[in-house]
């Protein structure tokens, strides 16, 4: 009833003073018909009701709802008083939008990346198994595919399982209801349809995938464990937006074949539109069963040579059955009634009966790794380990940008609340209470926060898909869902009331303790000579020196990034960058093996070196700055004698090469010469190595003639190195120099398979795209190009995490500055206006024009000052924080201080000049009358 009458307000009150009137009117005519006359019975008929007004207050407060009806009344009243300061309302909504959107756009960021689940059913009871061991469990492991993180403490955590450890997991298992494995790593693979090759992101999934995650199709079916066993047929289920773009939407598709690396699947299914798998910013194209490797991966099925390894070269067997060679992840959905403690204990029972086998007495305990449960719930972690620290130190940075606006909009609340004094005044003489009033003031500055947070959604809408943008770029492309969800629409309201009442409770305070005597008197003067006497110092210069300090700490970081991506760039790599195409090709996809794929690529590196303008092609495993290495284990036929201390083994990097690689990147032959046509497989094996390996390994020796291997001391004496280079970058630019071999890719047809060419032009690398495209294709339509761009290009995609810090900490670097140089204009302006007639005095006294500017502009630059030192000191704590983000930099870096303090210093006198040189222009004989 209550809720009723507030919304029909209007109507109920008319209601109730219609009935009092209708009471007054038939009480006077009774008094009219005892005799009174009009008058009298009008008068007499009031006295008897009593004061009108009084109980149509009681009437409303028995029928109103507290405290939400004077909400609503304050509401209204603040919407007023907005309305009536236009531009103030429009700096300060402004202001606190580009905060609360920075960080709703950020916040969007970090909730795709590192708090969303995934959209399957109950993503809570999905774990994933993790193993740990004190120290290397070489007994049990020889080769890993996936990754592995080590502590300081040494102690080793892998998510990667051999695949009979999974069987025995999943058959074992009393406290899964499900349990499926899935290939460590994704992977790249070339599927045709209609004829049309295109290269796409798969996954090798074990039958159970889809129930085990919880996905329905949303076309067909999804895998079985009938289609995951040797000897079934090859059959595939493609993503929604896969079918939609590659496959034209056309529900007639599934049961239809694709060629996928030469071999022909079924389409069996679609996933559902929202399901992208299970890799956030990973999005899977493709799914294959597990067992379809051998078809898919020919080179990894039986391992006759060193593959890419950090522990030495990989077994030979099936990957199926070796026990050695771990490369599944085991993901699992928990029981109802089973806790996340008993599953534990199950499950590394079960993963401890599939080591036995290969636990030998005097195993050191250890080395015997035992398992750990991960949630399971938002996904494997490849993404939130890649950006939870950049995403993390970019949420402290677009903070500071809104403490910075709400300092602004403090200090612009203050000022507008000493014109307010007089109407506070009044009111509070009238009755009200100071608690009222300053609710009152703080609905308001929620108010204007509320509207600088629904501003603030919209740019956040546009700067988060900006984001999403530079994040994703490149060569790893990232898949996220960045549209607004409940969390992220709370988090924008949260952050909208707490930023009002950041904002405005100081204001309020103060705008409330008020001296009521000369509040009403009508003297503005006397306000303004009183408020410059009690606060010359007070709050609103305070907020300015904080305004400060925090643009120093953000300024001070982005230049630490800018300086950080300049010296990357002209970091020397150890080649020649220019007029270098670069392109990616695996005809082993496409069913090319051992003897048939190294003519092939003989016949495509002829080919593309007769094209005009090309100066030199050449071929090889892995490209430079291209993110992708091998690290072998390096014997040694005979160590320097200062070396034997480490031993006669060490890890070096490996990179497999074709013929005048060295003159294709520009890297110079120092010594000796350079591998060539005639180094195949029926030659001896030789190497060229890199003066960091000389230095590393030789003690500076010369290397030539000098023997060395890879694995155990038998292999000591296999390659003789033929040749020295100069040093070149291998993964990245930050990284130092690895010492690095250089091995004929010829010498190893057996674990030969994707490559990269690198073509040396006259011109423009990129005109040349077509014409390699066209030799490609004459050789085999169904070879597929991908990851086509010039070395300039992919060094500059290497660094675009970089030049993302660089780019989004200057942008806001800049903008808490502008901040904070409106905070100081608008202070000084208060100031010059509410000291008129002391300007005045002082110039009807003889102070010069300039003797008033100096003034200004120094009280000015004292609040940046003391701003400046503040901001330093907290820079300095801070920068420590992105220490490890930094390169070729010091966090204490003296020139950046100085810059920031040159730039904060050039602002601000900027901001200051204009009040102080309107202050100079006061013309004294008007200032005496200022009132």
């Amino acid at each position: 009833m209550r809720l009723t009458r507030f919304i029909r307000r209007r109507y109920w009150d008319e209601e109730r003073a219609r009935e009092l009137q209708a009471y007054l009117e038939a009480e006077t005519d009774d008094n009219i018909a005892r005799g009174m006359s009009a008058d009298e019975a009008r008068y007499a008929a009031q006295r008897k009701l009593g004061n009108t007004t009084l109980i149509l207050e009681d009437i409303y407060r028995m029928n109103s709802l507290g405290w939400l009806e004077t909400l609503w009344q304050d509401l209204r009243y603040g919407v007023r008083q907005l309305f009536r300061n236009p531009g103030f309302t429009a700096v300060a909504v402004l202001s606190l939008a580009l905060g609360i959107g920075a960080n709703t756009a950020i916040f969007s960021l970090i909730d795709a990346v590192m708090l969303r689940m995934l959209p399957v059913r109950n993503p809570r009871q999905l774990v994933l198994l993790e193993w740990s061991s004190q120290a290397w469990p070489g007994r049990f492991l020889n080769s890993m595919s996936g990754s592995m993180e080590q502590d300081k403490s040494g102690r080793n955590t892998s998510t990667s399982f051999s695949y009979p450890s999974y069987e025995h997991v999943r058959d074992a298992n009393g406290v899964f209801s499900s349990v499926t494995a899935l290939a460590a790593s994704a992977i790249e693979l070339s599927v045709g349809f209609n004829g049309q090759p295109g290269r796409v992101h798969g996954e090798l999934v074990s039958g159970t995938f889809f129930s085990t995650v919880g996905v329905e199709p949303a076309l067909g079916r999804v895998l079985s464990p009938d289609d995951d066993r040797f000897g079934a047929d090859p059959v595939a289920v493609v993503s929604y937006g896969y079918w939609q773009g590659r496959l034209g939407g056309d529900a007639s598709a599934v049961g239809h074949s694709l060629t996928v690396n030469g071999v022909p699947f079924i389409l069996v299914g679609v996933s559902p539109p929202e399901f992208f798998g299970v890799r956030p910013g990973q999005a899977v194209e493709i799914w294959l069963p597990l067992h379809c490797q051998p078809l898919v991966e020919p080179s990894w099925s039986l391992f006759a040579a060193p593959q890419k390894s950090q522990l030495g070269p990989l077994p030979i067997g099936p990957l199926f059955t070796a026990r050695d060679d771990w490369w599944v992840l085991i993901l699992a959905r928990l029981k109802p009634a089973v806790s996340r403690k008993q599953a534990k204990s199950d499950a590394d029972l079960s993963f401890q009966q599939s080591l036995a086998a290969d636990m030998k007495p005097g195993t050191k305990t250890e080395t015997v790794p035992h398992v750990e449960l991960q949630t399971g719930s938002k996904g494997l972690d490849y993404l939130r380990g890649r950006f939870s620290q950049p995403l993390f130190i970019l949420m402290a940075v677009v903070g500071l940008v809104l403490l910075i606006a709400c300092a602004n909009v403090a200090n612009l609340m203050l000022a507008r609340a000493t014109t307010r004094q007089k109407e506070i005044a009044v009111r509070l003489a009238t009755g009200a209470r100071r608690g009222r009033l300053i609710r009152q003031l703080l609905t308001e500055s929620v108010l204007l926060a509320g509207l600088g947070g629904g501003l603030g959604l919209v740019l956040a809408f546009w700067g988060t898909r900006l984001l999403v943008a530079l994040v994703a770029g490149g060569r790893d492309p990232i898949t996220l869902s960045v549209a607004p969800d409940p969390s992220v629409l709370g988090f924008t309201a949260a952050l909208s009331i707490f930023t009002g009442i950041l904002c405005g409770l100081f204001p309020a305070l103060r705008s409330t303790r008020v001296d009521l005597s000369p509040a009403l008197k009508e003297s503005i003067r006397t306000l303004e000579s009183g408020f410059e006497r009690n606060h010359r110092l007070g709050l609103g210069k305070t907020l300015v020196i904080a305004q400060v300090a925090l643009s120093v700490v953000l300024l001070a970081g982005a230049i630490l990034f800018v300086r950080t991506l300049t010296n990357l760039e002209s970091v020397n790599a150890g080649f020649n960058q220019h007029n270098l195409l670069l392109f990616g090709i695996d005809p082993s996809q496409d069913g090319y093996k051992s003897q048939r794929l190294a003519e092939l690529y003989r016949e495509l590196l002829g080919q593309l070196g007769a094209l005009p303008g090309v100066r030199s092609v050449s071929i090889s495993m892995h490209g430079l700055i291209g993110g992708g290495a091998s690290v072998y284990t390096l014997r040694m036929a005979a160590s320097p004698p200062k070396l034997r201390h480490k031993g006669d083994q060490f890890e070096t990097y490996v990179n497999r090469v074709g013929p005048r690689f060295f003159e294709s990147m520009g890297i110079p032959l120092l010594l000796g010469r350079d591998l060539g046509d005639a180094d195949t497989a029926a030659a001896p094996k030789v190497a060229v190595v890199n003066e960091k390996f000389v230095s590393e390994f030789l003690g500076g020796e010369n290397p030539i003639d000098r023997r060395f291997g890879f694995g155990d001391a038998k292999t000591a004496t296999d390659y003789e190195i033929v040749g020295l280079v100069g040093n070149a970058k291998y993964t990245d630019l930050r990284t130092e120099v690895p010492a690095t071999v250089y091995l004929p890719y010829q010498q190893d047809l057996d674990g030969l398979g994707a490559m990269v060419c690198e073509l040396r032009t006259a011109g423009n690398p990129l005109n040349y795209v077509s014409a390699v495209a066209r030799v490609a294709k004459g050789l085999d339509p169904n070879l597929a190009l991908y990851n086509v761009w010039t070395q300039e290009e992919q060094i500059d995609e290497s660094l675009s995490q970089e030049r993302l810090f660089a780019r989004l900490t200057s942008f806001f670097g800049v903008l808490a500055a502008m901040l904070a140089c409106v905070g100081i204009y608008g202070i000084m302006a208060f100031t010059v206006t509410h000291r008129t007639r002391e300007i005045g005095i002082r110039m009807a006294m003889g102070a010069s024009s300039g003797e008033i500017t100096q003034m200004v502009l120094g009280e000015a630059l004292l609040l940046v000052g003391i701003g400046i030192v503040v901001g330093i000191a907290l820079a300095l704590g801070a920068a420590r924080l992105i220490a490890s983000l930094l390169y070729g930099l010091r966090p204490t870096d003296p020139l950046t201080l100085v810059l920031t303090a040159l730039l904060m210093l050039g602002a601000a006198a900027l901001a200051g000049y204009l009040p102080s040189r309107k202050a100079s222009q006061v013309d004294p004989m008007v200032a005496l009358r200022h009132e």
